[in-house]
């Protein structure tokens, strides 16, 4: 008697029950299983970006959205996913005092997810602090056209010493952002 097989979709039922269980290994080791005995299948390469992202391994999770989309092109939910996961990596090449790092993971979350207006935000400071001032002022007004409320931010990172721009009057800045 052969053994019995458990679908893709079994197996991927299960690991869900298991994260939202808050058993994020046991759902790593069926998805796991189901990656070894089926074809790529997108849920689960999803599924295993989600726990990446939760373990806090956003380089894996990443990669495991970018195979999900590769399956199933523009899927929003993985879409999101792989910009959280950009994201995260921005904050960690920033840690790193990677600047060129950084500045590639947020293009990477704005290329998937344009309005995100503190990507826009941090991708301006990270420019700024590579001396490219009008490239930052262009991410800047992005980020203020999409959210004004990033004005605070905006006008604080540009008074850093050394590599900002003095803004004496804010609403010459405003109209300038409105205008990058």
């Amino acid at each position: 008697m052969s053994p019995v097989r458990t679908s893709v979709e079994e197996l991927l039922a299960l690991a869900i029950r298991h994260v939202n269980a808050g058993q994020r290994d046991r759902a790593r080791l069926l998805c796991e299983q189901a990656v070894a005995s089926h074809p790529p299948h997108p849920a689960v390469q999803q599924l295993l970006a989600a726990i990446a992202l939760q373990d806090g391994d956003a380089t894996a999770a990443t990669e495991l959205a970018r195979a999900s989309l590769v399956l199933r092109p523009g899927h929003a939910p993985t879409v999101k996913l792989a910009a959280d996961a950009w994201f995260q990596c921005s904050l960690a090449r920033h840690g790193e005092g990677d600047l060129a790092g950084e500045v590639h993971a947020l293009r990477e979350v704005l290329r998937l997810a344009p309005e995100r207006a503190e990507a826009e935000v941090n991708l301006g400071i990270a420019l700024q602090d590579g001396g490219e001032i009008d490239a930052a002022m262009r991410a800047y007004g992005r980020a203020y056209r999409l959210r004004e409320e990033t004005f605070g931010r905006i006008a604080h990172a540009l008074a850093t010493p050394n590599v900002g721009r003095l803004w004496l009057d804010l609403d010459a800045l405003r109209v300038a952002l409105r205008a990058a």
